[in-house]
């Protein structure tokens, strides 16, 4: 049965995927866009606003069967209370207006960001406990708003999907690898050896779909492609897809991890704009080992990925 589906962040890159899934699936979709005609090549309602004047546009939300919340600040480095207006004030004020106009369902996109500090993640599930403090501020930030979104009271269900890394064509992350290997900055650390999980954007927009219909209020699900690789598989043929070959230049994390606690502390005091050489979030994303368990999403959720790894940078690369 088709549904009235709002979605913020449509024109970003996850947001995209998704509003077009929606629309062959013959929803009624209202999305969110800062300028009119962002999306113009689609059959859809434009809401012209941002997270920052909800309040303008919230009667738009009225009776819609679904609310999935995208938007976010997506960057990894920047000041704190930035993160914390975009990714957690804004998404609570947003889940109050769905309240408020009769939404039945508020889904959210969060990250396995929420979850990573200085601790290898083996095997987790969604009981996993928060860290004291995230190792970026974004993870923070989106950490506050699962928070408080379980913490919320009211008739709207309330699902929270946990990705790891989002790859596809044209993701923004590929072009910032791109440039730190083109510049001679990237290095790997412990040679890439620790393992990582991925998904591609096709099968976060499936468990997206899926979550529509499927899973209970207040649960949180992780979403994966279900296949688990060394951290330089992945990332070399991630690459490959753009014909971009990375270097064996390597750090031992012995020396990369206080490094980049020192580069972070000079970066704050000074107060520097540019994305400093090396963070801690780096480090968690390319020398910690992470695997998530998702036999609840696949349970509760019915989700089953459409794409394995394998398949989906075949396709990536075959759009090069």
């Amino acid at each position: 049965m088709t549904k009235k589906v709002f979605v913020t962040g449509g024109t970003g890159f996850l947001g995209r995927h998704l509003i077009e899934k929606l629309v062959s699936e013959g929803n009624q979709v209202f999305a969110l866009t800062r300028t009119a005609n962002a999306l113009k090549n689609l059959p859809i309602h434009e809401v012209v606003g941002s997270l920052g004047d909800i309040q303008k546009w919230e009667n738009e939300l009225t009776e819609c069967d679904v609310l999935i919340h995208c938007a976010a600040r997506v960057e990894f480095w920047g000041a704190w209370q930035d993160y914390y207006k975009d990714n957690t004030l804004a998404t609570l004020e947003l889940l109050k207006s769905a309240e408020k106009h009769n939404v039945k369902r508020f889904i959210y996109i969060s990250s396995e960001s929420v979850l990573q500090d200085k601790k290898d993640l083996f095997d987790i599930d969604e009981t996993y406990p928060y860290p004291n403090e995230p190792s970026s501020y974004y993870g923070k930030s989106k950490m506050l708003a699962e928070q408080g979104i379980i913490a919320s009271k009211g008739n709207i269900q309330k699902i929270i999907l946990r990705p790891t890394f989002i790859y596809g064509k044209g993701v923004n992350a590929i072009g910032t690898l791109k440039e730190k290997i083109k510049s001679g900055s990237f290095s790997w650390i412990d040679k890439g050896d620790v393992w990582m999980e991925m998904v591609y954007v096709k099968n976060v927009v499936e468990a997206i779909t899926k979550a529509i219909d499927n899973g209970k209020n207040n649960e949180i699900y992780n979403i994966t492609d279900h296949s688990k690789l060394k951290v330089k598989e992945f990332l070399t043929d991630l690459m490959a897809t753009e014909n971009i070959s990375i270097s064996k230049k390597n750090t031992p994390s012995i020396i990369a991890k206080p490094v980049a606690s020192i580069v972070e502390k000079i970066w704050k005091i000074f107060g520097l704009k540019n994305y400093p050489p090396l963070t801690r979030f780096d480090l968690s994303f390319i020398a910690m080992n992470r695997q998530y368990k998702t036999e609840k999403a696949i349970n509760q959720l019915n989700y089953k990925p459409i794409y394995r790894t394998e398949d989906a940078l075949k396709e990536m690369g075959q759009n090069t």
